[in-house]
């Protein structure tokens, strides 16, 4: 298992698998630190092993799929105490590579603003999952954000100048899926302007149950 951060959301799933055997997890050192009294529960149906996602040269899956992590933000979720060290990887990307056939997948579905270093990962891979959240900074519950520098710290709006479609732009060639969609999103009406505005870049949302072959 690949936690990409800690939001309750994101992290509420582990309950469910409680019991289950022989699981390892794979996360940040401040996401597994504070998931710390999880863990310690988690441990008492079945035990599991907890790795850290951003030890040197990555980690092998079954498969032989290689995966490096790598920080994207230091979003610290709302349930943690604000003196947690907010400069921490909380955040991270995935870039899943198969030495077999030298194909690469990158998911980053929690994206607060756009840097080089994404710039440098979105062009080594061949599928890019981006963050689609939210398909502007004036959707439902956004504004306020927004003005408090919501774009830095959450999800980086698709459209606009500064959005991640224009960022998307300057890598074609590429597929690029759009995900973790809010219920808000008109990326989720196949039929709206909104989803014929990134069809003209050839960016997709897919629908649930999609599988990648790398």
């Amino acid at each position: 298992m690949l936690l990409t951060d800690a939001e309750a959301d994101h992290v509420g799933g582990l309950a469910a698998l409680r019991g289950s055997t022989g699981l390892k997890v794979y996360a940040t050192p401040p996401v597994r630190a504070v998931l710390a009294p999880v863990r310690a529960g988690l441990d008492r149906y079945a035990p599991w092993e907890w790795a850290d996602s951003l030890a040197d040269g990555g980690f092998v899956l079954a498969g032989g799929l290689v995966v490096t992590a790598h920080p994207l933000a230091a979003k610290v979720p709302a349930y943690v105490p604000a003196r947690t060290a907010a400069d921490a990887p909380w955040v991270t990307a995935y870039r899943v590579e198969d030495l077999v056939t030298g194909r690469v997948l990158l998911y980053a579905p929690c994206v607060g603003a756009w840097s080089p270093a994404l710039d440098d990962l979105c062009a080594s891979a061949d599928c890019v999952l981006l963050d689609g959240t939210h398909f502007d900074a004036s959707a439902t519950g956004t504004a306020a954000r927004a003005a408090a520098g919501w774009t830095a710290t959450g999800h980086l709006p698709v459209s606009g100048p500064g959005g991640s479609l224009a960022a998307l732009a300057r890598h074609p060639g590429r597929r690029r899926v759009y995900t973790h969609l809010d219920d808000t999103n008109p990326l989720l009406d196949p039929d709206s302007p909104a989803r014929a505005q990134i069809a003209a870049q050839q960016v997709e949302v897919l629908p649930d149950g999609s599988e990648f072959v790398v």
